[in-house]
């Protein structure tokens, strides 16, 4: 019952938002060719009845028009079949793009994506639990829910067949022929059961190695995906055995799994298979005296044994998609953690951000590690429109968290941010380079603007890029194509073409040799005059580029801690012993 709530969670958003009306029309539509596709199977077995009776009798003419009966009833079925799969899976593409995109947005708002390395690494591969499972879920839940319903109306629909032949049966007892009502109904639905739970017992084991197959698999399949991104690294690391140790590892874990699901589903498809198989045969057996006395023709046999064959394959349903049902199952849960993880860190507090467009101030900042221990405390930081800071600490100290909690992707911080929220720009140290054309790799997270060549083209001049220019509309893994200080350059690019008031700059140069770095950051003070510019990084050729350096130092503790206590002083005014403090060059 927990997956199904589950489920139902997952579902109900779909079911009731805006897509509901053309989703339920493709519900209706898929539905009621299911429902036709049960009266064909009725005429079908009142089809048999009346062939074999001709065959039995010897009446040419009857089998002849049971041969054109026969072409207009598979004519029909291939109809309807063509038509309900048409509306299941325009209902399928519906609800996926939508759940897919919802789930996407999900993802992406308030740096959800972020937040769960930093925050929850278990968090295993969600582009899988986006691209893969979103499917799955829609695909095995129409399926599996559909073939119920298609299995709960042939029960209904062959019950009464098979409840008013059960009077043909007679069985001998105390010198008379005793008549069970239903003999046929409850033969099938006994056989049922025990086939259910011999089924489910059997195959208890299979949704959990179904979720950590998924699991492995994934895992597999990333870490290939982490070489892609890193040859070059690894190349020069000659790290190739390693890596390939690593590969093999994860290779072996996931075909252990697979081979322990393997033996799973072999003793379920085998007993599932036996037991599915031999439902054809019982009515036979169990009307064969009457038959062979003629009590009934032959056609009336084979109406019954493929009505029984209906009767019990309805009630066994759940056997025969058992394996399915353990998959949905898995999926189930994977993405109902996914979203449970979603949900758990987006509402952090962290630094509270307050639009302005006056200057930049901070108020009580203070930092700690996931762990607990305080990076700062109580930080105050006042910034005028034009003004530049330089942030400069010993490695480790947590400048890039910093930067992290002052855009509220740090949820271990509390505080209060004030300034332009709507034109902030950051440049990280690897910046990062999508796919797509050079022109729209420069202007990310803009959309391109291909009237403003010109000012791309003096932009990439001012940055050194100026080799580049004939290559704006070429489409390449730009990340693999440049070297490191060629990507930091093309941040300073971006940051010419989008004049953001405030700039954050984590370490973004430290690829480029200090010409080239006093160079950009000309570039950016002549082009953004009125930007606030904060820094990380270690140069001291960096200190001439700013305004007012803010040197961040702690005091050892007993612990080899960093201090818990953090200040701003004057340039002026002295300053304790290793206690930041922001200077003027």
């Amino acid at each position: 019952m927990q997956t199904l709530r589950d489920f139902w969670l997952l579902a109900r958003p779909f079911w009731s938002s805006a897509e509901r009306r053309p989703a339920f029309l493709l519900l209706f539509g898929t539905i009621l060719m299911n429902l036709c596709l049960v009266g064909v199977n009725l005429l079908y077995n009142f089809w048999n009845l009346h062939f074999y009776n001709a065959l039995q009798a010897l009446d040419y003419d009857a089998f002849l028009i049971g041969g054109v009966q026969f072409l207009f009833l598979q004519l029909g079925l291939a109809t309807f079949t063509v038509a309900a799969f048409h509306f299941q899976q325009k209902l399928t593409l519906r609800w996926r793009r939508w759940a897919t995109e919802n789930t996407l947005q999900l993802w992406l708002q308030r740096h959800r994506y972020l937040k769960l390395q930093l925050r929850v690494p278990e968090t295993d591969n969600p582009d899988q639990r986006i691209a893969d499972d979103i499917n799955l879920l829609i695909t095995l839940s129409l399926k599996l829910s559909l073939g119920l319903m298609t299995a709960l109306l042939s029960l209904f629909s062959f019950l009464h067949i098979l409840w008013q032949a059960s009077s043909l049966v007679r069985i001998p007892f105390a010198g008379e022929e005793l008549v069970i009502p239903g003999l046929l109904v409850w033969a099938a639905l006994l056989y049922s059961i025990l086939g259910t739970g011999g089924a489910f017992w059997l195959g208890r084991a299979l949704p959990r190695l179904n979720f950590i197959q998924q699991r492995r698999e994934a895992d597999f399949r990333f870490a290939m995906m982490r070489l892609r991104e890193n040859a070059e690294a690894v190349a020069q690391y000659r790290g190739e055995s390693e890596e390939h140790a690593r590969f093999s590892q994860r290779l072996g874990a996931a075909l252990e799994n697979f081979w322990s699901l393997v033996k799973q589903q072999k003793i379920v498809l085998g007993y599932s298979t036996f037991y599915m198989r031999s439902a054809m045969i019982i009515p036979m057996f169990i009307m064969a005296p009457q038959f062979f006395a003629g009590a009934f023709p032959l056609g009336r046999l084979t109406q019954l044994s493929a009505a029984f064959g209906e009767v019990h394959e309805a009630m066994a349903y759940l056997v025969k998609v058992f394996p399915e049902v353990a998959e949905w199952k898995a999926v189930v849960d994977r993405l109902i953690g996914f979203q449970r993880r979603l949900g758990s860190v987006g509402d952090e507090n962290g630094v509270c951000l307050e639009h302005s467009s006056d200057g930049f101030a901070v108020k009580n900042l203070s930092l700690w590690l996931p762990e607990g221990r305080m990076l700062l405390d109580g930080f105050d930081l006042h910034l005028q429109p034009g003004e530049s800071l330089l942030i400069r600490a010993p490695s480790g100290f947590g400048k890039s968290t910093m930067i992290r909690a002052l855009t509220g992707v740090w949820s271990h911080a509390a505080g209060v941010a004030r300034y332009d929220l709507g034109n902030t720009l950051t440049l990280a140290q690897k910046p990062y380079l999508p796919l797509g054309t050079l022109r729209d790799m420069l202007w990310y997270p803009s959309a391109p603007h291909p009237e403003a060549d010109p000012r791309l083209l003096e932009a990439m001049q001012q940055c050194g890029l100026g080799h580049l220019s004939e290559r704006l509309d070429s489409e390449l893994d730009w990340s693999q194509t440049l070297s490191i200080g060629e990507q930091q350059r093309c941040a300073f690019v971006r940051a010419l073409l989008l004049q953001p008031r405030v700039l954050f700059l984590d370490e973004s140069s430290s690829a480029l040799d200090e010409a080239s770095e006093m160079s950009c950051y000309r570039q950016l003070r002549r082009a953004l005059p009125d930007a606030i510019v904060i820094s990380v990084g270690h140069r001291a050729s960096l200190e001439a580029l700013h305004d007012k350096t803010l040197d961040l130092y702690c005091r050892a503790t007993r612990d080899d801690e960093p201090d818990q206590q953090a200040t701003q002083h004057e340039p002026d005014s002295p300053s304790p012993s290793r206690q930041p403090r922001i200077s003027v060059p």
